[in-house]
């Protein structure tokens, strides 16, 4: 899932283009339904938008008595559109009936918000691609809530743990369902670490794939790809593709980053300040974000900074992993 093949991004920008053009064609359909039922309309709209060019025309003419003119013509526009709504509201028609419905009120099926920014539906649809052409869809329905089995997990005492590995689990899968059902209020990120083989991965593709069926947008990077992408970004800004600027900006705007195999990056004063920064911006911008590692707490401690454990220890839930490697069950 490291690079976004151009072709993604084209595809998307056709669908939208379709959903504007089918979304248009619906709402000439319903006003040609309406004004078949009721020809007033359709006499009242032609009346507004001649007056309309005849408006654009006195402004272009200048006439001595403009202000006179125009203020008639106003007068006019403003009695259709009365007589329009009385029709509405006689009928029953909603006030909004004839405007064109989008998929995404947001954008009006664009991709782009406003503000010039990418649309939450745009960075969906671009994760859902990135799942698809990395083979994850095939995986996320392997591994997911549904097929997750707990009873592979032992349940008997495990070293100086409280819990049993299965026991353990059911707390760390009502702490994961919880996560996705109450996704959008107010809560902590998460911190899956412990060994190698113990589910960390599968639980996280779980969260993954249920949050993807709401159409929450879900990035998923190993630390050694997240890492790369900022190093492209960072140091080859002249030479950057479209692929790895988009991958960037993801690492912010998704809705979940999910951080895999912390810890198996080179690590270096670049890599601290730059994990420091990801998930300080996703903290101050509301993004969730899920960190799993192999490391303990007392190697995540050794390995980074006091403002990076410091941020993971006070806003993540840490969610330890333990039991026999289930990768030779």
């Amino acid at each position: 899932m490291r690079k976004i093949n151009s072709q993604i991004i084209e595809n998307i920008m056709t669908e939208y283009n379709k959903k504007r053009l089918r979304a248009a064609r619906e709402a000439d359909e319903k006003r040609g339904k309406l004004y078949v039922k009721i020809p007033r309309l359709s006499e009242i709209d032609k009346q507004v938008k001649l007056f309309s060019i005849n408006l654009s025309k006195i402004f272009l003419s200048k006439p001595e008595d403009l202000e006179l003119q125009v203020s008639n013509l106003r007068m006019q526009v403003e009695d259709l559109k009365r007589e329009r709504q009385l029709i509405f509201e006689k009928n029953n028609i909603p006030e909004n009936y004839l405007e064109i419905e989008y998929e995404c009120s947001k954008c009006s099926d664009t991709g782009y918000a406003s503000d010039g920014k990418r649309c939450g539906c745009f960075n969906r649809q671009i994760i859902n691609n990135l799942y698809q052409v990395s083979n994850m869809i095939n995986m996320l329905g392997k591994e997911n809530f549904n097929t997750f089995d707990i009873n592979v997990f032992s349940n008997e005492g495990y070293k100086n743990e409280k819990l049993t590995p299965r026991q353990n689990m059911y707390y760390i899968l009502e702490i994961s369902e919880d996560f996705c059902i109450n996704f959008h209020s107010a809560g902590m990120n998460l911190l899956f670490y412990g060994g190698t083989g113990l589910g960390k991965t599968f639980m996280c593709n779980c969260i993954a794939n249920e949050l993807i069926n709401k159409e929450i947008s879900v990035l998923y990077q190993t630390s050694f790809s997240l890492f790369e992408i900022v190093e492209n970004h960072k140091f080859n800004k002249l030479n950057e593709t479209e692929e790895n600027r988009i991958n960037y900006n993801m690492i912010f705007d998704c809705d979940l980053l999910i951080i895999d195999d912390l810890g198996t990056e080179v690590g270096n004063s670049f890599t601290n300040a730059e994990l420091f920064n990801i998930i300080n911006e996703r903290m101050i911008t509301e993004k969730k974000t899920i960190i799993s590692t192999n490391l303990s707490l007392e190697q995540l401690r050794d390995t980074y900074s006091d403002r990076i454990t410091s941020r993971i220890f006070n806003n993540f839930i840490p969610l330890k992993f333990y039991g026999k490697d289930l990768r030779f069950k």
